[in-house]
């Protein structure tokens, strides 16, 4: 009797043990699939911008300048380029300025206001040397966001106030005066 009750309790267990093994890799894989992926390892573009992706499109940009402060709140994304204060030029600053706009008005569909500010950061010392202004219901965006990519902003008045650039005197010491234009931050819709 005692090798029957035995036989039995190892057949019981071989039988749950084998159950058990064939049912733990379908499980694996409905769990697997049900998980999220992390954004950094997605392939899909991101066209709807959030706090957890905000990063992650930043990072597809693959900017020249570092971004210091960065803020999304109620359809506008604010942020500080961070330039050394003995190198860069304007001209690249301005290559990722056209990227920042081009990502925000026509990659992403919730992007309302963009703020740039262009800051020369030097240990903890911030001085802001110009800002960015650019609103979604500009004309300009639909029909020359393109053209952006070749213009001078710094130099030319019509680009100057699209963008609503404003030029400090930080700015203006470091590289002279850009011209005596101001954008007016009050104007809605530049040509």
């Amino acid at each position: 009797m005692k090798f029957s009750h035995a036989m039995r309790t190892a057949c019981a267990v071989a039988l749950a043990a084998t159950t058990l093994l064939a049912w733990l890799p379908n499980a694996l894989i409905q769990q697997a699939a049900e998980r999220r992926d992390v954004a950094v390892f997605r392939n899909e573009p991101i066209t709807h911008l959030t706090n957890e992706n905000l990063i992650d499109m930043l990072i597809d940009l693959e900017l020249s300048e570092k971004i210091g402060r960065v803020e999304w709140r109620n359809g506008t994304l604010t942020l500080e380029m961070a330039v050394p204060p003995d190198s860069g030029r304007p001209e690249a600053w301005f290559r990722d300025i056209y990227k920042l706009i081009e990502a925000s008005f026509v990659r992403l569909d919730n992007v309302q206001r963009l703020l740039i500010r262009i800051a020369q950061i030097e240990g903890s010392e911030r001085r802001l040397l110009a800002a960015v202004d650019v609103r979604k219901p500009d004309g300009w965006l639909e029909k020359e966001i393109e053209s952006l990519r070749y213009a001078d902003p710094v130099h030319d008045e019509t680009w100057r106030r699209r963008l609503r650039i404003s030029f400090t005197a930080a700015w203006e010491q470091r590289f002279g005066r850009a011209a005596e234009y101001r954008a007016d931050v009050s104007e809605h819709h530049a040509p």
